[in-house]
């Protein structure tokens, strides 16, 4: 026998019962039921279309040929990052490459050493604009595509799976370390019956990553 999650609806694991058989843990709404909740709980295709709204800086549509949810990846770091971006790359490559323009005469050495203060500048410039810009669309439509989108301005990098190919989603947390501290990030990845997962970076934001893992979990599970 299926059970499901009181919470969202979507089918719980038998993996997920504790040995005691009493308690059931939903690993997409993070929650913790007891087994006779999960029976009487009604599965997601029985329930009224969802009401649960998205977090901040996520939003989604549905029509009849498919979806498309739009995550903004605008913070408030644009605000520090532009300035430090524009004395950097002024400072540095002005001083570099801008007096070998001005006088006419080309330094190789000179050059060569400012190529690393060139990528640095590139490297912020993609960090600036995402953060100011920035968007994560995800949609499927008519074509039966899945298409994950990152860019703004009407400049995306593209990458696309089969959407019935996608046969689950779930969040995953990751820990970089570094000198004497450490970040952490957080994604909803999509295994597919073929090829490698597709994972949407969310950045530090486990609220958007998990309700994302959860919407489309249910998508899943409600075209079977």
């Amino acid at each position: 026998m299926t059970i499901h999650c009181p919470e969202c609806g979507l089918p719980i694991l038998p993996t997920e019962i504790t040995p005691a058989g009493d308690l059931a843990y939903c690993r997409l709404c993070e929650r913790t039921s007891t087994v006779d909740a999960c029976r009487a709980a009604k599965a997601l295709a029985q329930r009224p279309a969802s009401s649960e709204a998205p977090p901040k800086g996520l939003q989604f549509t549905e029509s009849l040929t498919g979806f498309q949810v739009v995550l903004s990846t605008a913070s408030w770091v644009a605000l520090i990052l532009w300035p430090f971006m524009l004395v950097w790359a002024g400072g540095s490559l002005g001083g570099i490459y801008g007096t070998q323009i001005k006088s006419g005469q080309f330094n190789w050495m000179l050059s060569l050493f400012g190529l690393p203060f060139l990528v640095g500048s590139v490297f912020l410039f993609g960090i600036a604009f995402m953060s100011t810009f920035g968007r994560v669309i995800v949609e499927s439509g008519q074509d039966g595509l899945l298409r994950i989108r990152k860019g703004g301005l009407g400049l995306y990098w593209t990458k696309s799976a089969a959407w019935m190919d996608v046969v689950s989603a779930e969040v995953v947390e990751e820990t970089k370390r570094r000198k004497g501290s450490y970040t952490i990030s957080y994604a909803c990845v999509l295994t597919r019956r073929q090829g490698s997962p597709l994972q949407i970076d969310t950045g530090a934001d486990r609220e958007q990553a998990a309700w994302l893992a959860r919407y489309l979990a249910g998508r899943i599970y409600l075209r079977r």
